[in-house]
């Protein structure tokens, strides 16, 4: 017999607490425990000293706040508690919510709304915790009493006991097992009449028991993440952050105490040397760094971008060179995390080996150790929608689509609410879509088509659908952070992007006099969270080298959404003179750029010829073309002129090639570095292109429209992916069932053309209505898997779909007329009496001839037309019957588009 059926004196299998009658008093137990205690009942609960008796251990657990006395301020240990009394002892215990029901569950007399103890009865009930005592007349029994049995079904659930096998009790059957489960935990005495009613005194000692009952995990390891911060993890899998007063001694074995959860613990954990953990591949497009300690970030970056030779990815099996040097990079806020992004359309497949030198450094200036992995990349996993946003005062034409990796900027067609929407790249995973208005507080639906990852991954479904909220933004921008960079650079971070033209002019340069040193310059062209401003023309540093002032930011700097700041905002600012000369400390060749030198910040370039000496020979190489050198993303020395090189070379390069951008304008030093230059490598990178795309009815005018697509790759085109429908797209959407693709002409070789030219037919009837549509070829490749960007025609294409008889009726608002109603509007010129058969009373010999010509329906009956039938004045009369319309076979009716209605269809008008 389960816990929950047994016989109706044995049925109350837990206690209450009666409230509310003064021959019991008011509150027995009041409990204070988080909800943190669902797995036990007073595991929290720790005592300094011993109890022995039943009222020290009343005294102790009244001291934690766990239980209280009667007013006249004794115990009374003596005495028994009733369900209702339990039921919110259980309520306070695990946190439940009080519930006030709209209907009872329980029926017994006087179980009202407004019973003291109905919102602790429904709540344990809610929560499985209590179940009425007769479920056949639904009662509760709120004042029955409580058995020790009772108490121990309670503390068996609370404390997670097992179940022992064997028993030796007198409980009932159905609780015998929760009797020995308590007795062995230690819980409740051995030989306790478990049948009788629980006294006050009993369930004070089964509490205390188990606020001493421990099951606490033990210590599995230990790490340490940094001098001051060790990590430990429990046998039961949790963890704990142990944070220390005194810092770890690099190298040395150190026993660190520590309290968790009251229980005393300790580890022995040695502070390892600051290294790489590991380097991987989230996909292809991104690297992730992570350390053991906390990096100094200026060590790995500058200006956002990755510092020059600190990370190296060498492509092995003749895999295409990497873009590393100047990539993006962000770090978490641990700073134990870096995510490097490869510029442009370059992407990790296949093998490298990645080497991160001890160029980087810890916040205590420590330098870890030289790094070098193999690293092996096959993204096999398709993006997916992170998130997608509108923000607006009131109303905005942007959607912001953030997606859980990097995706190609090219090909992707998107739409909100239906209606094409223009695509833009933010960031490597952050798109905006531009759409008509949208309004704050509505949402609207958002699909998009083709987007795939950079290894080829293609999100699915395709296209996804999803949908965006616009929230409401009114607040003003705000200034998170203010940072010198050198002496003549100052970084300025907002919470949101704001206006950069707004700053223009708009944040004045003071000393700590407030005098005004002038006004700062804005380096930016675009909207942003983080804007770069430049010190006044002129401005020079005190002879100490460091100048303390601020900046002050109009209350007319507004964010994108035209929330200005309102009022002036004051920032305090220290510039330090810049004495640190840029230095170049790699270079790198490839076919496509050229000879590329990266140095370690902002340059300009003044002048000056390199020396390149061959390795192989040491001799100066001559010819070689040093002219049209050119300063790339701020750091990137680039000679796109230099070619034909093949082995490993000395660089020289002058002093005062370049300047960084400090008021001193520091000189670069002569520097002598080794250039590599692969031979030429064989490996496909470079994506087919659309040459053109046109339009046309095609031979078949009156049943398909006709695009054609002229393709060319300098290797060799897929053809399978030529003649894919799903090549191509209509309208943001799959072109139309029945389409089909066709190779017209192709050169080259028949299964790698370098030339095709696609014929892409798309049934005539697809086209619903008279509108430009845009057609998109997206979905090319070439052998080597590379994607085409999307090229697209956008013409207007006619309606192509044949209206058709929908409906026929006689008329509501004058019964001498039948009202025809069509698919779509008709060209009320075409219509003539003799495309239409009207039979009354199916009198197919004599049809019913129309008189007066058709009448075209107005205001809400536009698009219907109405006739008269020869000698039948009223159809709504007793000897009218039945009426059937029929369009014939060959009618010659049209829709406004001149498609020619559909033929030989009938309809019942009545």
């Amino acid at each position: 017999m389960s816990d929950m059926s047994y016989p109706t004196k044995e049925k109350s299998q837990f206690m209450n607490v009666q409230g509310g009658e003064k021959k019991v008093m008011k509150k027995i137990l009041s409990v204070a425990l988080s909800t943190a205690m669902a797995f036990s009942m007073f595991a929290s609960v720790a005592f300094g000293e011993t109890a022995t008796t039943p009222q020290a251990k009343f005294d102790a657990l009244a001291a934690k706040g766990i239980l209280e006395g009667y007013p006249d301020g004794q115990a009374h240990l003596e005495k028994d508690l009733t369900r209702a009394e339990f039921a919110k002892i259980v309520t306070k215990l695990f946190d439940l919510p009080e519930v006030a029901p709209t209907t009872l569950s329980y029926k017994d007399k006087g179980y009202t709304k407004t019973m003291w103890a109905v919102p602790y009865i429904e709540a344990a009930t809610a929560a499985g915790y209590m179940k009425g005592t007769d479920t056949v007349k639904g009662l509760f029994n709120f004042n029955g009493k409580v058995t020790v049995q009772e108490i121990a079904a309670v503390l068996h659930r609370a404390l997670k006991l097992e179940t022992p096998t064997t028993t030796d009790n007198n409980a009932a059957v159905w609780a015998k097992g929760y009797a020995q489960a308590v007795v062995e935990a230690g819980l409740v005495a051995k030989g306790v009449d478990f049948k009788s009613n629980a006294t006050r005194s009993l369930v004070v000692e089964a509490a205390y028991a188990a606020a001493n009952y421990s099951k606490a995990p033990t210590v599995v390891s230990g790490e340490a993440l940094n001098p001051t911060s060790v990590l430990v993890t429990f046998s039961d899998k949790s963890t704990t952050t142990v944070t220390l007063t005194t810092a770890l001694v690099e190298g040395v074995e150190t026993t660190v105490p520590f309290k968790h959860n009251n229980v005393d613990y300790s580890v022995k954990v040695t502070l390892a040397a600051p290294k790489v953990v590991s380097v991987n591949a989230p996909n292809a497009k991104q690297l992730q760094v992570t350390f053991n300690r906390a990096i100094d970030t200026s060590t790995l970056v500058s200006n956002d971008k990755l510092k020059s030779g600190v990370i190296r990815v060498i492509p092995l099996n003749n895999q295409p060179a990497i873009t590393v040097d100047g990539s993006e990079v962000s770090v978490n806020a641990a700073g134990t995390e870096a995510i490097v992004t490869f510029p442009g359309l370059e992407f990790l497949k296949g093998q490298y080996t990645v080497v991160v030198t001890d160029a980087v450094k810890t916040t205590a200036g420590t330098a870890l150790a030289n790094y070098s992995a193999l690293l092996t990349a096959a993204d096999t996993v398709a993006p997916t929608v992170a998130s997608v946003t509108a923000v607006a005062k009131d109303t905005t034409n942007k959607v912001l689509v953030k997606f859980s990796e990097p995706v190609k900027p090219a090909g992707i067609i998107a739409s909100v609410n239906g209606v094409s929407a223009s695509v833009t790249r933010e960031t490597y995973d952050t798109f905006s879509l531009t759409a008509g208005t949208l309004k704050t507080g509505t949402t609207y639906d958002v699909s998009l088509l083709n987007v795939s990852d950079f290894a080829g991954n293609l999100i699915s479904p395709n296209p996804i659908k999803t949908s965006v909220a616009v929230t409401s933004d009114t607040a003003a921008p705000t200034i998170t952070s203010v940072t010198a960079t050198g002496d003549s650079l100052i970084t300025v971070k907002f919470n949101k992007k704001v206006n950069y033209q707004s700053l223009i002019g708009n944040v004045k340069f003071l000393n700590t006099y407030g005098e005004s040193q002038g006004t700062l310059s804005v380096e930016a062209t675009a909207d942003s969270d983080t804007i770069k401003f430049k010190v006044p023309a002129g401005f020079k540093l005190p002879d100490s080298g460091s100048y303390t002032g601020s900046l002050v930011f109009g209350a007319t700097v507004k964010d994108t959404l035209g929330n200005t700041l309102g009022t002036p905002v004051t920032q305090p600012i220290t510039l330090v003179k810049d004495t640190t000369a840029p230095v170049a400390s790699n270079a790198s060749f490839s076919t496509d750029k050229g000879l590329v030198v990266p140095y370690s910040e902002d340059v300009t370039l003044v002048g000056g010829t390199p020396t390149l000496i061959s390795d192989s020979t040491g001799l100066v190489v001559t010819g070689v073309d040093f002219s049209g050198a050119k300063i790339v993303d701020g750091t990137k020395l680039t000679y796109p002129n230099v070619k034909g090189l093949s082995g490993t070379y000395t660089l020289r390069l002058p002093a005062g090639l370049v300047t960084d951008l400090a008021l001193a304008k520091n000189k670069s030093v002569g520097t002598t570095i080794n250039v590599s230059a692969a031979a030429a490598t064989t490996t496909d990178t470079e994506r087919p292109v659309v040459t053109s795309i046109t339009y046309s009815e095609g031979v078949k005018a009156d049943t398909e429209v006709v695009f054609t697509v002229t393709v060319k790759d300098n290797v060799g085109l897929n053809v399978v992916s030529l003649r894919d429908v799903n090549s191509y797209t209509l309208g943001s959407k799959a072109l139309p069932t029945n389409s089909y693709a066709q190779l017209l002409r192709s050169d080259g070789t028949a299964t790698a053309p370098t030339v095709a030219v696609v014929e892409v037919r798309v049934p005539k009837n697809a086209i619903s209505k008279t509108e430009a549509i845009e057609f998109i070829a997206s979905g090319i490749t070439d052998t080597a898997g590379n994607g085409t960007y999307g090229a697209t025609i956008k013409p207007v294409l006619a309606d192509g779909v044949k209206p058709t008889l929908d409906s026929a009726a006689v008329s509501s608002g004058d019964t001498s007329l039948l009202q025809l109603t069509f698919s779509e509007p008709i060209d009320a010129a075409t219509l003539k009496a003799s495309d239409f058969v009207i039979i009354v009373n199916n009198n197919t010999t004599t049809p019913a001839a129309i008189t007066g010509g058709f009448i075209a329906g107005v205001g809400n009956d536009a698009g219907k037309y109405y006739v008269r039938l020869a000698g039948y004045s009223d159809l709504n009369a007793n000897n009218v019957n039945n009426i059937t319309v029929r369009v014939i076979d060959g009618a010659t009716a049209t829709d406004k588009a001149g498609n020619t209605i559909v033929g030989d269809k009938t309809v019942n008008a009545k």
